[in-house]
């Protein structure tokens, strides 16, 4: 009785170690952006709504988008896909166009949600990484 019991015990911690490894670790990179985001380079994103600029930093680089909806206005994501977590296989618009509310992985072909960085399509598991924003005079602030 006394092993069984010794037995179920270790298949337990085994089972609950194993479990416990988390598949969806991201790489945690720092980001500290400042935009002046009324100047003309950023037209698209200060006065279209679901408009959206790419720029550098994070672990792919990061996309900003105007959601038209909140106070802040505007949400920043990393561009590297979450199933793929490298530098290289980033997310972009489907199609290239600055309409399109689709946006998809170069290497896996994920597909996410502008609206939310949800996942619409594909292996990924994982929405995209969210950045914090802050709007105050108009410079966006874009952190981890």
């Amino acid at each position: 009785m006394s092993s069984l019991i010794k037995s179920i015990v270790i298949v337990f911690f085994t089972t609950l170690i194993i479990s416990c490894t988390n598949e969806d670790d991201f790489p945690n990179t720092y980001v500290n952006e400042t935009i002046p985001i009324t100047m003309p380079e950023y037209n698209n994103i200060y006065n279209n709504p679901w408009g959206y600029e790419y720029i550098s930093g994070g672990l792919g680089g990061i996309i900003i988008v105007n959601d038209g909806f909140t106070e802040n206005g505007f949400i920043a994501y990393e561009r590297a896909c979450t199933h793929e977590k490298n530098s290289t296989c980033i997310i972009s618009s489907e199609g290239g166009s600055s309409n399109n509310t689709i946006l998809i992985c170069n290497c896996c072909n994920s597909k996410f949600m502008i609206f939310d960085g949800s996942v619409n399509e594909g292996v990924a598991n994982q929405a995209l990484k969210r950045y914090y924003t802050y709007l105050n005079g108009g410079i966006l602030y874009i952190t981890n």
